[in-house]
């Protein structure tokens, strides 16, 4: 399970290392260093912090393949620190670098083409949403930056909550987590066309992650921190038109497939670091919790140690789910599942902390 808040804590503490306000064009093109047939899935991880070795593995699933350290074998150097999240869009793929402050553009053979390094007036980006000729990012110092797709230039800027982290395209509208690092329950709503701020919905604290499942919007947030930092993390339906959230469960990871939700509740005794996860479902029609675990684990790893990522391939509804390496350090295991949640493919990523999924040829 990934500690949102302590882990924006120390990146925090890490201080920024790009602060040019300009696009930098790095070229791209010429012979690949890695021959590999085109990826269908790119896979950031996100590195340990302060090691500056966030990086992307490549994957293709007919061949069950993975090529760990992609990024890094095709630009000669690591993402930096802190990978954020990773976005397919029009034929590229955009990743957010949280620690090291910038966003990036890269071909599809993983070579970077271009990136935009925030100043710290601009803030630390954190998460990606993309529509037509535009890259939309969440900054820390409480704002949403529109990027032109094309070269990374910044359009504008629509001023939101405290310490904005997720954010999805809805219906012709954004909608924007404000965390507020545990501080903040509010919900930005914008009008993509004109970028304005028009309304705000209260939610559970600490807002963090969006899923659509049957054109409707649940919210993950992690809750209120007891004295152990410990929280509830609900799950609630936002009726956007309306403005009223509801829980309907407790989970620190969610996906959506056909109608269902799909989430995991981990327990994490960060003591000795020992994980208890449970796996279960929600029929958005029925409004009803499914408890038996939609993963069939036959290796046992699913069940005890830490989730990092939980995403599924909107083509077939395969699982993708991520474990972080030994005490967040070590390379990390993904087990690609079914539909069924039969397991198809165990591999290793050889990067720390496997967090987010880019499948390409979906947006």
């Amino acid at each position: 399970m990934k500690k949102v808040f302590c882990s924006a804590v120390c990146a925090c503490l890490a201080g920024l290392v790009l602060v040019s306000c300009e696009p930098v064009n790095l070229g791209g093109g010429g012979p690949s260093p890695i021959e590999m047939s085109m990826p269908d899935v790119f896979i950031l991880c996100e590195g340990t912090y302060g090691a500056n070795n966030a990086d992307i593995s490549a994957y293709k699933s007919d061949s069950l393949l993975c090529v760990g350290e992609y990024y890094l074998s095709q630009n000669g150097q690591y993402l930096g620190d802190t990978g954020q999240d990773i976005l397919y869009h029009d034929g590229y793929i955009y990743v957010s670098v949280y620690g090291s402050s910038y966003i990036a553009k890269l071909d599809l053979e993983g070579k970077e083409l271009m990136r935009y390094a925030f100043s710290p007036v601009e803030g630390q980006p954190r998460y990606l949403a993309a529509q037509g000729d535009y890259v939309y990012v969440t900054l820390y110092s409480g704002r949403v930056a529109k990027l032109a797709a094309e070269n990374l230039e910044v359009v504008d800027y629509a001023p939101v909550g405290n310490n904005p982290e997720d954010l999805i395209i809805y219906k012709g509208q954004m909608l924007v987590a404000n965390s507020g690092w545990g501080y903040d329950n509010r919900v930005t709503v914008i009008d993509v066309a004109t970028f304005d701020s028009i309304a705000s919905i209260t939610v559970e604290w600490n807002p963090q992650q969006f899923v659509v499942a049957n054109d409707s919007v649940y919210l993950l947030a992690n809750g209120q921190y007891d004295e152990n930092w410990n929280c509830d993390y609900p799950v609630q339906h936002v009726d956007v038109a309306t403005g009223v959230a509801r829980t309907i469960a407790h989970a620190t990871r969610a996906v959506a497939y056909e109608g269902t939700l799909y989430m995991c509740n981990s327990t994490t005794d960060w003591a000795t670091y020992s994980t208890v996860n449970n796996f279960f479902s929600y029929d958005v029609a029925s409004a009803a919790i499914d408890s038996t675990s939609f993963l069939h684990d036959d290796t046992g790893e699913l069940a005890s140690n830490s989730i990092y990522m939980m995403e599924v391939n909107p083509k077939n509804g395969e699982f993708y789910i991520g474990l972080a390496g030994n005490k967040f350090v070590s390379s990390g295991m993904v087990h690609r599942c079914d539909k069924e949640g039969y397991l198809l493919h165990r591999f290793d990523v050889k990067g720390a902390n496997p967090n987010q999924a880019a499948f390409v040829g979906e947006e």
